[in-house]
């Protein structure tokens, strides 16, 4: 049966990264949190209770609503670990890339970053709305909407943009080419 699972798997290689890329991103996801929670809680007694405001981020203090400073540090560096830990094993173990690294890495990089600005504002501005609702529960959906939000836009970015094939590129140029000339004949 595992065998039959493993043929079908290989045998459609985008399913097959599809499935590599969840296993990977929980990888990422398990220690994003674990970093999240101890930084949140850890960071809460020194400056989470008090509000926070810089450039766009917003966190208010105090459990009940974003944790202040400590949500800001705890948002940020656990998102920046995570997709460290992403694109090396993504690289490497997953799509094979054997692109220009350079590219991959400024590419990655600045998709990145634009997530993080995102997530990390979605993650102050939506604590502060349901916080009072939902109490300590209001950093954690917040969170969990901006991993859901990173898993689509990183999946597409890395398969198609990132962490590309040379050989695929030239397989394709050269399907291409033979469908054009058949139809030039």
């Amino acid at each position: 049966m595992i065998t039959k699972i493993k043929d079908w798997l290989n045998a459609h290689k985008n399913i097959m990264q599809m499935v590599k890329f969840i296993l990977i991103s929980l990888i990422a996801f398990a220690a994003e949190y674990a970093i999240f929670f101890a930084l949140q809680y850890g960071l809460y007694g020194v400056c989470g209770q008090d509000d926070f405001k810089w450039f766009l981020f917003e966190y208010k203090g105090g459990k009940e609503a974003a944790f202040g400073l400590a949500g800001f540090i705890a948002f940020l560096v656990s998102k920046c670990v995570a997709e460290i830990i992403s694109f090396i094993i993504n690289r490497k173990k997953n799509f094979e890339a054997d692109n220009n690294i350079v590219f991959s890495i400024v590419t990655y990089v600045i998709t990145v970053v634009a997530l993080i600005i995102f997530t990390t504002w979605l993650g102050g501005a939506l604590s502060n709305v349901i916080g009072d609702a939902l109490g300590g529960a209001g950093s954690t959906i917040s969170k969990l909407l901006g991993s859901v939000i990173s898993f689509v836009v990183m999946f597409l970015m890395d398969k198609f943009v990132i962490m590309t094939k040379k050989g695929d590129k030239k397989a394709k140029k050269e399907e291409t080419t033979e469908v054009v000339e058949k139809v030039e004949e």
